[in-house]
């Protein structure tokens, strides 16, 4: 009776587990935040159904109800095993074979319906009718007991067991889905299926008929569970843990297990009379204070073991926590290469309008999206009600996005993104890595702040000395152009109107420095915009102007730019900030210029509500994948020396304007940047005047040596030209590197100021060309916030630097020591 008392204690708490497990999966439908098509999951509650009813009818005969009743009664319950045995795999099949489905509804193939109906009916037929397929079962005790088979039973087995093999095969059909999801789950599925194919046959088929031994009946049924769970597993969950991390904390328990159980073993055995109650005592002592320190060491040979390394690629992400301290972009690489995801495409970014659309499924989940798991919901989900979801899944596939998953900040809410693309191996992402990242982000998020505002400050250094140079250069050239008419001209009335000409454009250079100063200081602050210097101006005179400033006399470039200003309106803007914009785009389009033949075109559509600057280059255009985060801060592409402020300040500039700016484009055709402003009624006309432009320096070329300037702000050339300008110099000018080594080519130069930082080609490779033909032609640098490494370049190329903005004594000094 003891002896039998275990294996129908073991039989019915299996039978409990799997109830509650059912019970579980049926309330965690109903929270799924898709609407699953509910033939595939009531499939497998009917499956697990039976299978409970399979364990129970087993269960009876290792009780001992078994010697309580008659016969009669054991057959009945052989019968009824032989049933629930038969619809459980039934039940099986079905679920099998919607998931493997090709159909978009799911619904079954007309064979697939007609194989279960028949052999349905003729496991009802052989069951119902006596003798058939049990004829009597010889009972000594419980647990001990003999079936004798009818003649039908050999064909009973075998229509069940077409079952077995039939759900094999759909299962592994799912290893060629389209659904990556489907090949992780198909490894579990197998697992379940093979566990009890093998238990079932060498339990109820090889040892009854071979040795015609039924004690080990229970068997099959008890193994049951783990067919179900894992089953159950795979269908609920989408997101799961990977196989080897699984089989590496079994091996880890198991060492440790093994290394505690058998010193117990050995004791026993070689004791003829051994004291348990100390043994087991002692045993659990030492368990408690040794295991936790014995599992370190089992985890280590197990991660060799398993994973040829004694970490686990859950530890390494762990141990990354520790490089946020000193740089996140080298913690992200390294990250990288633990996940085996593309280095350049694994991106830590700030919150964004781009990312809007996710915000809503973060927020709910509080966990990561994962395009894989978004695939598998959708495919197996119901045709309606789904719309939100599938404009995730579009979206995520249009920037090749396989994992988002959000860091939050204060007061709960998302304050950065991690976004990755697709494995190198095309692998899913797994539950251990993106719980183990999740754990990293959440600790590390204060240094990812820190370090955020630290990029901030350096990259608003970068951008006061970038943003001031050229309205400083502007006023110095002002001035000295004051100095130039005041030696040179002699008639006293042209002589007071040329000087108050340009201390008149004098004064706007400082006026549009001074707000310059404000906009970034603002910017640190991280304060709003200011609407005080806002005001009304037309938007076609206003973007003429900042055209023509761009310009200046390049008349290349002004056949590139085609204006269509006719639809004018009125905007309430700061004129300096409106330039920043259009200067920002303008920077980004010119950029290409020599390299993609591109041009560019601004239009002007007035509308009902809104008015819209339509501002189209014909560039290279941009991925699709970058295209969501060229509005992030600090985001650069393709260009050395950006501070990455740019878009991203454009951005909140015209949302100070109530406006916005958006942008689409088509890699290799296109980029269109689209600025939207609110209506405003008024008389346009009486906005439109323009103010005179300053008259510009002709070039001599009557002198005895040649300099050549290169900078692409055109303000720069002309000051150096004003600094230096002497009878006995011919003065050449360049816009870019690459026109400066043709220039150097077909010129005899006898010195080169040269801009280090320039579109086409900049300063440093053209030096080095231009030294490969010429040694010994003396390059300087004129350089602003350059770097450390940036000023080590030039040092090695160039014979000397300037750093802008730079004085006539500084040049002159120069021309002095070289001509």
């Amino acid at each position: 009776m003891l002896t039998t008392l275990p294996k129908v204690y073991l039989l019915l708490t299996t039978s409990a587990i799997i109830l509650l497990w059912v019970g579980y999966f049926i309330r965690s439908l109903y929270r799924e935040r898709t609407k699953v098509n509910p033939y595939i999951y009531s499939s497998y509650i009917f499956y697990a159904f039976f299978i409970i009813l399979w364990i129970l009818s087993n269960a009876y005969f290792q009780s001992p109800l078994l010697t309580y009743f008659d016969e009669s009664v054991a057959i009945f319950m052989a019968l009824f095993a032989n049933m629930t045995s038969y619809l459980a795999f039934a039940f099986a099949f079905l679920f099998s074979c919607r998931l493997a489905s090709k159909h978009s509804d799911k619904r079954l193939s007309k064979w697939q319906f007609g194989l279960t109906s028949i052999t349905t009916l003729v496991a009802l037929i052989v069951n119902v009718i006596p003798n058939l397929t049990v004829i009597g079962v010889t009972i000594q005790a419980p647990s001990v007991f003999t079936i004798e088979f009818g003649p039908f039973a050999p064909l009973f087995f075998l229509n069940a067991f077409l079952f077995v093999i039939l759900t094999s095969i759909n299962f592994f059909k799912l290893r060629k889905s389209n659904i990556k999801l489907n090949k992780e789950k198909s490894v579990y599925l197998m697992i379940g299926i093979f566990i009890y194919m093998i238990s079932t046959i060498a339990s109820q088929i090889i040892i009854p008929v071979i040795w015609a031994d039924f004690s080990y009946t229970w068997l099959p049924p008890t193994l049951s569970v783990t067919e179900a769970l894992l089953i159950g597993y795979t269908l609920l969950y989408h997101r799961l843990y990977s196989f080897k991390y699984l089989l590496f904390w079994s091996l880890s328990y198991s060492i440790n297990l093994i290394l505690y159980i058998t010193p117990i073993v050995i004791i026993y055995s070689s004791s003829s009379n051994p004291n348990l109650f100390y043994v087991y005592a002692l045993s659990i002592i030492i368990t408690g204070l040794f295991w936790d320190k014995t599992l370190k060491k089992s985890k280590k040979i197990a991660s060799i073991i398993i994973y040829k390394d004694q970490q686990t690629p859950v530890e390494k992400i762990y141990k990354i926590a520790e490089e946020f301290k000193y740089s996140s972009s080298n913690a992200i690489i390294k990250l990288a290469s633990i996940l085996n995801t593309p280095k350049e495409e694994l991106l830590l970014i700030g919150k964004n309008t781009n990312y809007n659309i996710f915000i809503p499924h973060l927020n709910e989940s509080h966990s990561a999206l994962v395009k894989d798991e978004l695939d598998y919901q959708i495919h197996y989900a119901l045709e309606t009600g789904n719309s939100a979801l599938h404009q995730v899944q579009e979206k995520m596939d249009q920037s090749k996005t396989a994992l988002i998953l959000p860091i939050f900040g204060e007061n709960k809410l998302i304050s950065h993104f991690l976004i990755s693309a697709n494995k190198h191996d095309n692998a899913t992402f797994s539950n251990e890595e993106i719980s183990a990242i999740q754990w990293v982000l959440t600790k590390v998020q204060g240094y990812i702040e820190s370090e955020q505002k630290v990029r901030q400050s350096q990259a608003l250094a970068n951008s006061i000395a970038h943003e001031m140079r050229n309205p400083l250069s502007q006023l110095q050239y002002h001035f000295e152009k004051i100095k130039h008419h005041y030696q040179k001209n002699t008639e006293h009335e042209k002589q007071e109107d040329l000087i108050k000409n340009e201390l008149n454009q004098g004064c706007l250079a400082i006026q549009k420095g001074a707000q310059l100063i404000d906009i970034i200081l603002s910017e640190a602050k991280n304060t709003t915009i200011s609407d005080a210097l806002f005001q009304h101006y037309s938007i076609s005179l206003l973007t003429q102007q900042i055209i023509d400033e761009y310009v200046f006399d390049s008349e290349e470039m002004k056949q590139k730019i085609t204006l269509n200003l006719e639809d004018d309106f009125i905007v309430n803007i700061n004129d300096t900030l409106y330039g920043f914009i259009l200067f920002n785009l303008l920077r980004n389009a010119t950029h290409y210029f020599d390299e993609y033949k591109s041009s560019i075109s601004i239009r002007l559509v007035r509308g009902f509500a809104t008015n819209k600057l339509i501002f189209r280059d014909t560039g290279p255009g941009i991925d699709s994948h970058i295209l969501p985060n060229i509005f992030d801060d600090f985001f650069t592409h393709n260009k050395k020396g950006g501070s990455g402020l740019g878009l991203s300040y454009c951005l909140r500039v015209m949302h100070a304007f109530e406006g916005n700016i958006v942008c689409y484009s088509t890699k290799g055709e296109f980029t269109e940047f689209v600025l939207s402003f609110p209506r405003i009624e008024g008389n346009i006309n009486a906005l439109n005047t323009k103010p005179s432009s300053p008259p510009l320096i002709k070039d001599k070329d009557n002198s005895l040596k040649t300099v050549l300037i290169v900078d692409d702000k055109k303000v720069q050339r002309m000051l150096i030209h004003t600094f230096i300008n002497k009878d006995n110099l011919t003065l050449l000018q360049a816009e870019n590197g690459e026109e400066a080594v043709e220039m150097a080519t077909n010129n005899k130069i006898d010195l080169i100021f040269m801009d280090s930082r320039m579109p086409i080609m900049n300063g440093i490779d053209s030096a080095k060309k231009i030294k490969i033909l010429y040694p010994h032609l003396p390059i300087i640098a004129l350089t602003g916030e350059s770097s450390h490494e940036e000023i080590s370049a030039i040092t090695q190329v160039m014979d000397g630097y300037l750093t802008k903005p730079v004085s006539k004594t500084q040049l002159l000094q120069v021309v002095d020591k070289w001509l």
